[in-house]
């Protein structure tokens, strides 16, 4: 318990070093405009994204620790499943939250080019297609298929990401018996983005940056329940990667480009759609994590052995 708290605070602690180092050194010295078009901004993030993974490698190195505990198979008794959940929730959980705000009128579902930070950009485009010209819901169905296949890819980025967040930060959260281990993985992760969100250039937002900033920690905290789920009961880290590439180009570049908001509610659009988007992931881990529940109920009581380590499922919930 010692060692894992050690680990934490060392993480911590090379987390800021890293985070400062790229949010005031890389990003603001190296010309990133001068990459064409959307890679601007892909190869930025993609970069910023393994500063958790630095952060886990300095905190790892410290310890003398080694890495089995990831755990990156691909073989597994439940991995399949938790790969296709992984890689689907978003486009479900989405359908059902944009899908309700749309019918209720809170937002339009239009095709806008003022969502950040990809403007109009879609990976449909990268095998010649446009879905300019095209009615509006045959163009989101193509955005929303190929943001699927692009997350793919989008893993490369994610990666990094998850290799600090659910693949060190998690588990030593369950081993130091820190309380309520998912909401603080969740906490961290959220709060890690704040600095990105405070730089950004007002074009950049689509609303002021606290109310950016607040749905944005509170949405990482419901997610984190979803991703923890899909890492400890599968026992392997590319689920969570894959969940997590899957929600960042379906949500911003499928869903979020084909929301636009309604000027009936000119004044109070933020809430408004913040408060029903904002929604997609307690969606999905609300309905996972009693499912989760259900199977340690099944189990006698006894959470099922997650690489190695006999989790207390009930730490999900306290």
């Amino acid at each position: 318990m010692e060692t894992a708290r050690q680990g934490l605070m060392v993480f911590i602690g090379a987390l800021v070093v890293t985070t400062f180092i790229w949010d005031y050194w890389l990003w603001r010295l190296i010309p990133w405009r001068a990459f064409p078009t959307v890679a601007s901004w892909l190869v930025p993030t993609a970069v910023m994204a393994y500063s958790p993974a630095m952060a886990a490698l300095v905190a790892r190195v410290t310890l003398q620790e080694g890495i089995k505990d990831v755990s990156f198979r691909f073989r597994g008794a439940w991995i399949a499943q938790a790969i296709l959940i992984g890689w689907l929730w978003p486009a479900l959980s989405g359908c059902i939250v944009y899908g309700t705000s749309w019918i209720l009128g809170f937002t339009r579902f239009e095709w806008t080019s003022a969502g950040y930070p990809y403007s109009g950009w879609g990976p449909e485009s990268l095998v010649g297609l446009s879905v300019v010209g095209m009615s509006t819901t045959v163009a989101f169905v193509v955005r929303l298929t190929a943001c699927l296949l692009f997350s793919l890819v989008l893993c490369a980025q994610t990666l990094g990401e998850e290799l600090g967040w659910r693949g060190y930060m998690l588990t030593r959260l369950f081993d130091a018996k820190i309380p309520a281990p998912v909401f603080w993985n969740g906490l961290v992760w959220g709060l890690w983005h704040i600095p990105f969100i405070a730089s950004a250039s007002n074009g950049q937002l689509r609303e002021s940056r606290w109310i950016s900033g607040s749905f944005f920690v509170a949405g990482a905290i419901a997610a984190a329940y979803l991703l923890s789920y899909l890492r400890l009961r599968s026992g392997s880290i590319w689920p969570a990667v894959l969940a997590h590439a899957s929600a960042n180009a379906v949500f911003g570049l499928a869903f979020d480009g084909f929301t636009a908001a309604n000027p009936l509610l000119e004044g109070r659009t933020s809430f408004a759609e913040r408060g029903f988007t904002g929604a997609r992931a307690p969606v999905s881990a609300s309905t996972l994590g009693r499912q989760l529940l259900a199977e340690s109920v099944a189990h006698g009581g006894q959470p099922p052995l997650i690489a190695g380590v006999q989790y207390r499922t009930t730490c999900f919930y306290t």
